[in-house]
């Protein structure tokens, strides 16, 4: 396959290096309201189920749950083409100030619906449907914010910037966690059901709001600008990914893939497991994933540090490999009964977490082009993310049920951390990526 051309980011000089650190900053702090927004569905979906599909079977309910929280990632493609196709032709800065906008905005709207008991089966509906806005709006953001993160980043230290992204993802995820531990402490089980679960939602409108007046003072990316300024944009990116770099989309698909089958059961999937299949109280639930994914964003950026020394191939390998030897133990102990052993349990879990978390997304914006950039990467996280996000959950729910076995998200994520494993080494070469050093230093 041949090389692709490479921009030569600017001289990291005292300004520049300033402008950068700022653009880290704001793109990883709207990374962290949109994983808010889109993460506190999960961790109030025990609460949901009951208010919008009531039934006689919490499981049933729960399943069609996870419907609509799986629905978010259908239409996350369709985010991708959309804002990828705004960042690549008009600005990575663009793509990240609408997809803010429209991520806390259907959030916002989520908590005002009527529930079920008040206008029937139109309140499921227009939950799945706001849950499908937010759906674009994440299909556009990872793929905005990894590539301008990526083009303002010095290159000895892009592993260690881009990091931040899921880092303070996870943040958003423990933020989600912590407000649903505390509803769940403080507001009996008939107010949770009444207006407690709204709370979550409404936090993302202030948080918005804060998010785009900061997007707004920001500047784009100088490698993207250049490439502007010498007309070298494309009119129809997805056009072009296709005709020319299926090879590489499909590369990042299998990585991305792997990082949200990791990220759906190991940090939003985990909160029901343990309230509905351990029998742990919803506020124990909550409380031992907020341990968790925040010890695993302090990790995430050491395991960034780690890949700007030794290259995000290496540091993906070494995470596929941790997930199959520390999954079954992580889940043994969770299994355990003891609340001490769960919470130690998911932590021994989050370290082919941050692993994974650091080297996915240092690596995926090395496969394509600064013409494609934005589109490739949201396009094929989002294409994974569909499989790995929206399916995860829901078999692994059914699975549980139909076989008893309490394992089952422990088999999963060791199959899908050897598949990962068996992709990076077998297709993954230097002369497929961008940036080779970067990826293999």
């Amino acid at each position: 396959m041949p090389q692709v051309s490479q921009t030569v980011p600017p001289a990291t000089d005292a300004l520049h290096l300033k402008k950068a650190k700022k653009a880290t900053g704001v793109a990883a702090f709207g990374t962290f309201i949109e994983y808010y927004d889109f993460s506190v569905f999960g961790y109030v979906a025990a609460t949901i189920a009951v208010v919008f599909f009531p039934s006689g079977d919490p499981v049933a309910g729960l399943l069609n749950t996870f419907l609509v929280f799986g629905t978010a990632f259908l239409v996350r493609p369709l985010g991708a083409i959309f804002f990828g196709r705004i960042g690549d032709r008009y600005g990575r800065r663009a793509s990240l100030i609408g997809s803010v906008i429209l991520m806390s905005g259907a959030a916002g709207l989520t908590a005002l619906l009527p529930t079920y008991a008040q206008i029937g089966i139109w309140a499921p509906i227009l939950l799945g449907l706001l849950r499908m806005l937010q759906g674009l709006s994440a299909g556009g953001e990872i793929g905005g914010a990894a590539t301008y993160i990526r083009e303002w980043a010095p290159v000895e230290r892009r592993n260690l910037y881009i990091s931040f992204i899921p880092s303070v993802g996870v943040l958003g995820k423990a933020g989600a966690a912590g407000i649903a531990a505390l509803a769940a402490t403080l507001v009996p089980a008939a107010e949770m059901e009444s207006w407690g679960w709204r709370v979550p939602f409404l936090l993302a409108i202030p948080l918005g709001i804060l998010c785009l007046v900061m997007r707004l003072k920001i500047e784009d990316s100088p490698e993207f600008t250049q490439s502007a300024n010498k007309g070298q944009t494309t009119r129809a990116p997805i056009v072009e990914l296709f005709r020319n770099h299926r090879s590489r989309l499909t590369k990042v698909f299998f990585i991305a893939l792997v990082q949200n089958i990791g990220t759906y059961i190991g940090t939003v999937y985990v909160a029901v497991y343990f309230s509905t299949v351990l029998d742990f109280t919803k506020a124990e639930a909550a409380t031992i994933v907020l341990i968790a994914v925040t010890a695993a964003a302090l990790l995430i950026p050491l395991a960034g540090q780690l890949g700007s020394r030794i290259g995000s191939k290496r540091l993906l390998t070494a995470s596929y490999i941790a997930y199959i030897a520390l999954t079954f133990p992580s889940f043994m102990l969770m299994n355990a009964g003891s609340l001490s052993l769960a919470i130690f349990g998911l932590l021994l879990g989050m370290v082919p977490y941050a692993l994974c978390q650091a080297g996915t997304y240092a690596a995926m914006p090395e496969f394509f082009p600064v013409e494609v950039r934005h589109s490739g990467v949201a396009f094929g996280h989002s294409v994974g993310a569909v499989l790995g996000g929206a399916g995860a959950p829901y078999v692994a729910t059914w699975l549980i049920e139909n076989t008893g076995n309490t394992m089952i998200p422990a088999y999963m994520l060791m199959i899908f951390g050897a598949l990962g494993l068996a992709v990076l080494l077998g297709t993954v070469r230097k002369n497929t990526l961008t940036a080779a050093s970067h990826l293999y230093r």
